[in-house]
């Protein structure tokens, strides 16, 4: 490894709360019950062998607007103290353009990135002046002779999503201004559908024109599966990550990978994938034995996948009857798992359990 090699690390959903079906005992709870040491000593020194470490921060860490009272202010939300943890875990770089920055207002989401920001962390997609106002704001970073652009955008149109701060062409134009520089152009996408193994069509097409538009390194999250790598010496495509912290219970989302880049020169010379799996206190571990194997060859499998074309028309039916499956699959799950554990939840909260679903269709939740 020559001396200006740069190490960067990917990482999946960082979701720092507890989810609606997990109140309680979720993630959020866990770490704050073990505090720093949430994440063990390996993985750990794994994520600091590197020097950026990104990953898509799922939720607000803050405090603004809590009310312990009422369920909905508490769903996917982190402390402010987490930001201090992610920094001490060796994460560097958080993005914020997805679908829950927003969960719990404007407020929230500033205080989120006053938060991050005083740990020392770096932000993308946050928009102009990290005030989720117009205008994208990218990071740049100078390290080991090279000079990093660093963006984040969101292309979910969801009630509480951010899109990073504008439209996709207003992105594609950054990019190329910024690729002829000579930049390391890192693009952060939030996009996809929750647990399909592969991208969409549409996604496929989206990253050629990133990379058309100079972009070196897309890193994509939302799907909370691992999706697969495309590669060569100029340009890498993560579609999904997967998660790297969360409390989601399908046993698709309970394993995923940190994805290790070396860069020299501008040019990717190396990567690979370490498979991480779900502890039942939801913090990631490395996977060994059967199951790291095992991992690996499904993470191969996954790559594969995106080297298998097939005509349009039949992509496409294919793709939309698996989503609409696990979809539904998904859903009754969740709701099973919630009546299975009913005794968890304060009484309280069991008159705003049972009126979330109307409020998500008149859109007041």
């Amino acid at each position: 490894m020559t001396v200006n090699t740069l190490k960067i690390a990917c990482l999946g959903d960082v979701m720092c709360g507890d989810s609606f079906y997990n109140l309680g005992y979720g993630a959020g709870s866990s770490l704050m019950k073990e505090g720093i040491s949430f994440l063990n000593k390996e993985i750990v020194d794994h994520l600091k062998s590197h020097d950026i470490v990104m990953g898509n921060i799922e939720c607000v860490l803050s405090d603004v607007g809590r009310d312990d009272r009422k369920l909905r202010t508490l769903h996917m939300r982190g402390r402010p103290e987490t930001a201090e943890y992610l920094a001490g875990w060796g994460i560097n770089v958080a993005h914020l353009a997805n679908n829950h920055i927003m969960e719990h207002g404007l407020e929230a989401a500033l205080n989120t990135v006053e938060n991050l920001q005083q740990a020392g962390i770096n932000i993308i997609g946050a928009g102009k002046n990290h005030r989720f106002e117009a205008g994208f704001e990218p990071v740049r970073i100078e390290l080991k002779d090279h000079n990093i652009i660093l963006f984040g955008a969101c292309l979910r149109k969801e009630k509480y999503a951010y899109d990073g701060g504008g439209k996709l062409e207003a992105l594609l134009d950054m990019v190329r201004q910024e690729s002829l520089n000579k930049s390391l152009v890192i693009v952060s996408v939030h996009w996809g559908d929750e647990l399909m193994d592969r991208p969409a069509l549409w996604q496929h097409k989206l990253q050629d024109q990133l990379k058309e538009a100079g972009a070196s390194l897309i890193i994509g999250h939302h799907p909370h599966v691992f999706q697969g790598v495309s590669a060569n010496n100029d340009s890498l495509t993560a579609y999904s990550m997967g998660n790297f912290i969360f409390d989601n219970n399908n046993k698709l989302t309970q394993w995923s990978g940190i994805l290790s880049i070396q860069i020299s020169e501008n040019k990717i010379i190396d990567w690979k994938i370490t498979p991480i799996v779900q502890h039942a206190n939801h913090y990631p571990v490395i996977a060994e034995g059967d199951m790291r194997e095992f991992l690996q060859k499904e993470c191969k499998r996954r790559c594969e996948l995106l080297q298998q074309p097939l005509p349009e028309q039949e992509y496409e039916e294919s793709y939309r009857r698996e989503l609409e499956h696990l979809t539904n699959v998904c859903r009754r799950k969740m709701w099973w798992r919630l009546i299975r554990h009913w005794n968890r939840f304060p009484l309280v909260f069991w008159p705003q359990i049972l009126m979330r679903p109307l409020q998500r269709r008149l859109g007041t939740w």
